[in-house]
């Protein structure tokens, strides 16, 4: 038995460490923090004020008790009538202010808290951003939102329902302790006894609650993710009719979530019953006591109503104690929940200064390689120059390396291995946020952002004029189709682009890259998704967009590659070949294979007038 209550006191030290990861927070807001306290403590004492009216009435108005020095010092000698006003009067001021304190109490600790939680926030959602790919890749998007929205508010849990309010306890107990011994010691040793065995079951029981929290968080997470995830992909879930599919799978994770809530709320419950039925049953014995020593005539019958509310008020902070501290355990998944992603190591933990004067942007490989894990290598050993302006494509099977080679530029992700130079200068020496300004990227799937056209195209270069901006969009094809519509620049073009076609979404992405204006450009499957006519267009303003820039270009498709000034063959994360398209076909390699097999294929679309004709781009 003492070896498990050294283990629970332990584990509630251990918890009381991971609340102290955010105690920043809190010292933040010490001048509001410092105001609540103060407010409480003040309605806490006029809260100890409330018996002593009652008692005038009872033993000085109805009784024949003389009235207390507290009224006859300043007030003098009154008839029974005018004390009766008195006490009245004094009953209903202490009600009235009692109400005014509760009410700023009220005020200032959900002000606290929201402060509290803003900053955290904030703090976390940046955080989020500061993490690499590699972080991202692994995690889910809902889960990341629920640990946002979901998870910070438990700071203002534990802050304003739980150490606050432990602490005002803790102070009220003392303080009704010391007077309920004043009134009675006899009885103030029976009100006590129930103390120590409060004080065990809140420790014992809170962990349990806090061991239950954690599996409703995972089950709200749950919630979250799932509904992300469907509604991301609203499109795929309608064509093929996954409605109700999906539908059963929202429901077995908020049918999890409701089974952990009713566990968990269920648990507080009965911890909170189970400190009331403690209380109760020495209340009762109090009164069997107190009844006694009035009919002795050794108590009268207000001093009696008077040490019950005082024993009422003390049992009120010692059985909120207990709730405070299912707060503060009930709360803690969410918090460490948290601090998880706070521990998570930033992509530029270890940041580079360097900002070169002039980028040309000549690029090099030198023994090169890159995992996600280690049994799974992406890339080994690559070695590859790659000069100022040049237009390099990188082809190859899927899964052989193309989008990992060219995201290391980016630093998405880092190399197990080797190193990769800008202008001769290693690039994780360089400002991360310098280094991706040089660098436009182009995706197949274009992100686009809800708001306006004129804020997507303005997203590469926040503070760009309109004027940066038109030109921009006629550099991309793009003018034309937004001079003509009604709000022009001031379109909004929905969640995720969803009111502009496939080929408006990537003129915007590459009006986008205009604007930034970088010497490197990465061109990743930019066409993909386009029809054959779209598809030449695009091209048309990707080769402008190309000119004297150095440019990386990923692509299955070798229609779309045979102009590149070197096309680069990844195969098996190793550079198998590289050379023009003229030399790797004479060659007779990996990329005459690949050739080989995209255009042996038996064609989709029938020859004759209408047949669909590769283009002939990058």
């Amino acid at each position: 038995m003492i070896r498990a209550a050294v283990a629970e006191v332990q584990r509630f030290r251990t918890s009381l460490a991971l609340y102290a990861r955010l105690a920043a927070y809190v010292r933040a807001e010490s001048r509001l923090l410092i105001a609540t306290i103060l407010v409480m403590l003040a309605a806490t004492a006029v809260t100890l004020a409330r018996p002593w009216p009652l008692q005038v009435v009872v033993d000085s108005v109805l009784g024949s008790h003389p009235a207390p020095g507290w009224i006859t010092g300043p007030l003098g000698h009154l008839a029974p009538g005018q004390l009766l006003v008195v006490a009245v009067v004094l009953m209903a001021v202490v009600i009235v202010l009692n109400q005014a304190l509760t009410l700023a109490q009220d005020y200032a600790s959900q002000l606290l808290g929201q402060r509290m939680v803003l900053r955290l926030r904030c703090d976390l959602y940046a955080k989020l951003q500061r993490l690499s790919l590699a972080f991202h890749d692994r995690a889910s998007v809902g889960d990341l939102i629920h640990r946002v929205t979901g998870d910070a508010p438990a700071l203002q849990n534990i802050v304003t329902y739980g150490f606050v309010p432990l602490a005002i306890q803790l102070v009220t107990a003392a303080a009704l302790t010391g007077t309920v011994f004043l009134l009675d010691a006899r009885l103030g040793i029976v009100a006590l006894s129930i103390v120590p065995v409060l004080m065990v079951w809140t420790v014992w029981f809170s962990e349990r609650v806090r061991r239950r929290a954690r599996g409703l968080e995972l089950a709200e997470s749950s919630i979250y993710s799932t509904a992300s995830e469907a509604l991301g992909g609203i499109r795929a879930v309608k064509s093929f009719g996954m409605e109700d599919a999906e539908l059963r799978r929202f429901e077995q994770h908020a049918r999890s979530s409701q089974q952990a809530y009713v566990h968990v709320m269920t648990l507080g419950s009965l911890g909170g019953q189970m400190t009331e039925a403690l209380a109760g049953v020495t209340t009762a014995v109090i009164v069997f006591l107190g009844a006694r020593a009035v009919l002795a005539e050794t108590m009268s019958v207000g001093e009696l109503l008077v040490f019950m509310a005082y024993l009422q008020s003390l049992y009120g902070p010692v059985t909120q104690l207990a709730a405070s501290a299912m707060v503060i355990q009930r709360s803690a998944a969410g918090i460490e929940r948290v601090v998880q992603i706070f521990d998570q190591e930033d992509e530029h933990a270890r940041p580079g200064r360097l900002r070169l004067r002039r980028v040309a942007g000549r690029l090099s490989y030198q023994g090169v390689s890159a995992a996600y894990d280690e049994r799974s290598p992406v890339l080994c050993d690559v070695t590859l120059d790659i000069e100022a302006g040049e237009r390099v494509a990188f082809v190859g099977r899927s899964g052989a390396g193309k989008t990992t080679l060219v995201g290391l530029v980016l630093r998405f992700y880092r190399p197990i291995a080797g190193r990769i130079l800008l202008d001769g200068t290693e690039i994780d020496t360089l400002d991360l946020k310098w280094l991706r300004r040089q660098i436009a990227l182009v995706l197949q799937e274009p992100i686009i952002f809800s708001g306006t056209l004129r804020e997507n195209i303005g997203y590469g270069r926040p503070g760009a004029t309109e004027g940066d901006i038109v030109a921009a969009s006629q550099a991309a094809g793009l003018h034309d189709f937004v001079a003509a519509l009604p709000n022009a620049y001031d379109t909004e073009v929905g969640e995720r682009g969803v009111r502009l076609s496939g080929g408006q979404r990537q003129r915007l992405s590459i009006a986008r890259a205009f604007l930034k204006d970088a010497p490197i450009l990465i061109l990743d499957e930019p066409t993909s998704n386009l029809d054959a006519t779209t598809e030449h267009q695009i091209f048309t303003s990707l080769d402008r967009l190309a000119r004297g820039r150095t440019t990386l270009v990923i692509s299955h498709r070798l229609a779309t590659v045979q102009r590149a000034d070197r096309i680069v063959v990844l195969a098996g994360g190793q550079v198998a070949e590289q050379g023009t398209h003229e030399a790797l076909m004479v060659r007779g390699g990996a990329y005459a294979a690949l050739h080989e097999d995209q255009f042996s294929r038996p064609p989709t679309v029938a020859s004759g007038p209408g047949a669909i004709v590769p283009p002939s781009g990058l």
